[in-house]
């Protein structure tokens, strides 16, 4: 039987694009659960798929990739905490923040949010978060909230000492934190998700819609954008950026956050931006120290790259120069932001921030290929930059090579156990 019942019942369920994952995957999936349900072929395993609802969630289970941690791309949860102050409603007290994680995958994303508004002296009762994703086991983990050390990474991890307890079975977080998040086994294309429910002020949907089609991720931003507040905050993937602007949803200039407001002019938002903050202390994150130095991961420290001259001048009109071309990007203008990157790199030299931004350019523009390449330069400039991996991984992933994708999946892991305190 060909594969193609099986990826429209896939794309029915829960929106997946094949494409995105590569049919390797699938046949790979299908085998392992054929010879784990014990029936002779593919033909008898799609009889048994239709008549077992629990089945079909343990075939979208072994489609599934969860690959999350702890404040990943943390300038979204900086920028959350600075934006969600001008909100007159909050200072008052008068109504709680609302908030959706859609995937929350095992829950690092909205325990993430809990603690940024937390440190940023929001008190519980001010704010409540709503949590969903279509796997079972991985709600499971995130209601269980005891995490190993791939859950941390990068060299900001003194949010750990302060909400998580170490045990024989990993790092238990506390319960002022759990106790703040709402998990929800569902999917975006539930008839009856949040059905009757107020909007949210505030959305995380970060790399969802690169696994669905086009008018597929046209319908899951029309079904975010309805559930969202006026005014509310939008916070997508680096990839999915291009995608609200064809949706009334206007960039926040923030580089490398990848938020978006609705309804608002963006002579607005940047008044909004340079006005002093009015409630809350706006979060930081506090390096802690570590014992081996841990290479550059994103814009911010663009001057580790091995290429990049050095000199505090030189190093700082380079990151200007990577901040402006990244705020072209997230306005949905690629080509200018492409150009641009690529006079930056001749201008200023071959440096990982740079190649990995002309990745991430790519990859919204869906030129695969040359996201690729940029990946990879990043990574020959500083072989562990853990966006470059990531986002390399993926789209190893999508092509078929699950192979390479894990042996960078691995060595991410590698990278972050080794460099633990």
């Amino acid at each position: 039987m060909p594969l193609a019942k099986f990826e429209i019942m896939l794309k029915r369920t829960m929106g997946l694009d094949i494409q995105s994952i590569g049919r390797p995957m699938l046949e790979r999936a299908l085998q392992e659960r054929q010879n784990h349900c014990g029936v002779d072929d593919l033909d008898a395993y799609w009889l048994l798929l239709q008549m077992s609802e629990p089945e079909q969630l343990q075939l979208i289970e072994s489609v599934i990739v969860p690959e999350t941690w702890f404040f990943r791309n943390r300038e979204a949860f900086q920028e959350m905490v600075q934006l969600q102050q001008r909100w007159p409603r909050l200072i008052s007290g008068s109504q709680p923040l609302r908030i959706l994680s859609l995937p929350c995958s095992t829950g690092e994303e909205p325990y993430s949010i809990a603690m940024a508004l937390l440190d940023a002296g929001m008190p519980p009762q001010h704010f409540q978060i709503d949590a969903i994703d279509i796997s079972p086991q991985s709600l499971n983990v995130a209601r269980q909230a005891v995490y190993g050390k791939n859950s941390f990474r990068g060299d900001f991890l003194s949010f750990r000492d302060r909400y998580f307890a170490l045990n024989e079975q990993g790092y238990a977080l506390s319960e002022t934190v759990r106790q703040q998040v709402r998990f929800t086994h569902s999917n975006l294309f539930a008839y009856d998700l949040l059905t009757g429910q107020a909007p949210y002020d505030i959305i995380f949907c970060r790399n969802l819609l690169i696994y669905f089609d086009r008018p597929t991720q046209h319908t899951a931003v029309t079904l975010l954008t309805q559930r969202l507040a006026p005014e509310g905050l939008m916070f997508v993937g680096p990839a999915e950026s291009a995608l609200m602007m064809q949706h009334e949803l206007t960039p926040i200039k923030a580089p490398m956050a990848f938020a978006f407001r609705k309804g608002v002019p963006k002579k607005d938002i940047v008044k909004a931006a340079a006005s002093p903050a009015a409630a809350y202390t706006p979060l930081t994150l506090t390096p802690t120290p570590r014992r081996r130095s841990v290479p550059n991961q994103g814009l911010s420290r663009a001057a580790q790259s091995k290429a990049t001259p050095a000199g505090g001048a030189t190093e700082s009109v380079s990151q200007g120069n990577l901040a402006k071309i990244q705020l072209l990007a997230d306005q949905g203008k690629l080509e200018h932001a492409a150009v641009l990157c690529e006079q930056h790199i001749k201008q200023h030299g071959a440096s990982a921030a740079a190649y990995y931004l002309m990745g991430v350019i790519h990859d919204a523009a869906d030129r695969k290929q040359a996201a690729a390449d940029c990946y990879r330069k990043a990574l020959y400039l500083e072989p562990m930059h853990a966006n470059a991996m990531t986002h390399l991984a993926a789209l190893l992933q999508t092509q078929g090579d699950l192979a390479g994708a894990r042996l960078l999946q691995q060595r991410a892991r590698r990278s972050t156990e080794n460099n633990q305190p």
